[in-house]
């Protein structure tokens, strides 16, 4: 096992490791049936005879002396899901990451208003970056005519409702001071009908010229997709009437949307953005939406250089581009460093949730394991050479809960399989206590409920919903009864993240199959500048015994919907729909 850090050594020593011997209070512990206690004391199984030596915590630091491993540690175990036995960290500061998306109206409220606030993610901080997460993606927080934020009245401003300017500040400070990146939408494919220059491109059209004219597109007569403003002033609105297109080919237009990157990136520190309807950017022209995203990365990456002196660095873009793969690697193609979600994984139709439900529901562990590691693949080439974006879910989609009929060890091996995808995985707030919602004969409203902080957490939904039943959305309780169950989902979640921030190569390395000795268990290796990490992934129900593992590989970290990995490399233990990592 990695060192971990003595912040957990406390921790450690009350956990219950399952070992075949162990010394403590006069006796050697024996535990001939493995179940965790000793067959003479019924004491847990808590030290071990490991490596030619007994662990002696002489100074009570929580690691052996000789050795330094942690106390309690072994070759042949580890901890059931949930025990705060977590890895040390290797962060590497680059733009790799795993995202946290958080819709603000629906985080966090600390003013009692039933609308989330920037206080409240403020406050929330600490959680996120508990459980692994090192960036998060705000949708909207302009200000807007709708609690969803995608049309936005005023760009440099924050929504009246979520706070201040100076509260964002306070966010992105205590974010970054906890090694949490931050990026925020960035909806430039349209505006509000509301927005000042709407309102001047209305007045403009009754004389069919003017400056903010130009900032939208403007027909004199209908056409597909243009909505008429009254007078017959026809604006393309693909979205609809209140989020009229922007022109982006209008260099006085390209000019303010470069101002506004440089203002939140060098004046508010942002470390990037998520890019709305990058598809649409020219409607019908994939190659020239792409090239647009591409200038948006330049004046993004120029922008950070500048301001944080620093020639190396480069801001992270993400672009949403809702279409098949060849789709996407067009813009990845084209974009010059812009990444883009990947949709043929995500969602409730991906390859990564049908990957959970053939093996968890349908019980078709071969079909399970060809779908992900084909998808993993087919990831990474779409991504050309650039940074995978996938995702089990989001604002737009059913939450992975319903779509997995909340079954909680289908939502939990959905988020192990996303976690062992190569590139920066992005995951729903709320996914991580199993919230529940479904947008087919609910609406959006109905994804996009209060975060269920405790069980006395009022329900707020600041679109609304489609039930009253607080049950409905939230199957498996909140995030305090969550955290003290070892089981959980959340506690799930916690130990797939720790796992991608303790090995660069799981988010990072290009996957090799290896050969297993069981056909329902799935071996890989991802290599990162000259360091491996090899998962073993059990695809049915039952345990699988894998053999013939290189003997040089050890046990790191068995990441299980139920029960512990055990074993060595020579014959390894996995539980069904375990996860074993070894390096």
């Amino acid at each position: 096992m990695k060192k971990i850090t003595k912040f957990f050594a406390a921790t450690l020593l009350s956990l219950s490791f399952v070992l075949p011997l162990a010394a403590c209070g006069g006796h050697t512990h024996v535990d001939s049936n493995n179940d965790g206690f000793c067959d003479s004391c019924e004491e847990p199984m808590t030290q071990g005879e490991v490596g030619g030596h007994t662990h002696v915590d002489s100074n009570n630091d929580g690691f052996c002396d000789k050795c330094q491993e942690p106390m309690g540690s072994g070759p042949s175990t580890l901890p059931p899901v949930g025990d705060t036995d977590l890895l040390e960290e290797d962060i590497i500061d680059d733009c790799y990451d795993t995202y946290y998306q958080i819709f603000p109206s629906a985080f966090c409220d600390t003013n009692g208003d039933n609308y989330g606030d920037l206080d409240g993610i403020t406050s929330k901080l600490e959680y996120i970056r508990d459980l692994g997460y090192t960036g998060i993606w705000l949708t909207p927080i302009n200000e807007s005519d709708s609690y969803h934020g995608y049309n936005v009245i005023d760009y440099k401003s924050i929504h009246h409702q979520l706070g201040t300017m100076e509260d964002f500040d306070e966010l992105i400070e205590k974010a970054h001071s906890l090694g949490i990146k931050v990026i925020i939408d960035l909806v430039i494919n349209h505006s509000s009908e509301n927005h000042p220059w709407f309102k001047y491109a209305l007045e403009d059209a009754a004389y069919g010229f003017g400056t903010y004219l130009e900032y939208y597109n403007y027909s004199s007569t209908s056409r597909s997709d243009y909505v008429d403003y009254g007078g017959k002033r026809y604006f393309e609105a693909h979205f609809g009437k209140n989020m009229p297109d922007l022109n982006l080919d209008c260099p006085a237009l390209q000019n303010e949307i470069k101002d506004i990157v440089e203002f939140w990136i060098k004046d508010e520190k942002v470390d990037g953005f998520r890019l709305d309807a990058a598809l649409h950017f020219f409607a019908g022209q994939q190659e020239k939406s792409a090239k647009f995203t591409k200038k948006l990365k330049d004046w993004a990456d120029a922008a950070i250089k500048e301001s944080r002196n620093d020639p190396n660095a480069e801001a992270f873009i993400v672009g949403e581009v809702w279409d098949n793969s060849n789709t996407i690697q067009t813009f990845y193609k084209n974009a010059g460093g812009a990444n883009f979600f990947d949709f043929s994984a995500g969602g409730p139709g991906g390859s990564i949730v049908n990957s959970a439900r053939l093996s968890t529901i349908n019980n078709q562990a071969s079909a399970a394991m060809t779908t992900f590691f084909n998808s993993m693949n087919g990831s990474i080439t779409m991504s050309s050479g650039y940074i995978p974006c996938p995702f089990l879910d989001n604002h737009d989609v059913d939450r992975i809960s319903s779509a997995l009929l909340k079954n909680a060890t289908s939502v939990k091996f959905a988020y192990g399989l996303l976690s062992l995808f190569t590139g920066n995985s992005f995951s729903y707030y709320g996914d991580e206590i199993g919230v529940a919602g479904s947008i087919a004969g609910r609406g959006d409203c109905d994804v996009r409920v209060g975060m269920r902080w405790s069980a006395d957490t009022p329900f707020f939904a600041p679109g609304g919903t489609s039930t009253p039943d607080v049950n409905y959305f939230y199957p498996f309780g909140s995030v305090e009864e969550q955290l003290a169950d070892k089981n959980s989902i959340i506690n799930y979640y916690k130990l797939c993240n720790n796992a991608r921030n303790a090995f660069p190569a799981l988010m990072r390395g290009t996957p090799s199959r290896g050969s297993s000795s069981n056909s329902n268990v799935l071996v890989m290796t991802k290599t990162y500048q000259g360091k491996s990490v090899t998962v073993v992934v059990n695809f049915s129900a039952s345990q699988q015994t894998v053999t013939g593992l290189s003997d040089t590989l050890k046990l790191k970290q068995g990441i299980c919907v139920s029960g512990s990995v055990s074993g060595t490399a020579s014959s390894l233990n996995v539980p069904g729909f375990g996860i074993a990592i070894l390096a």
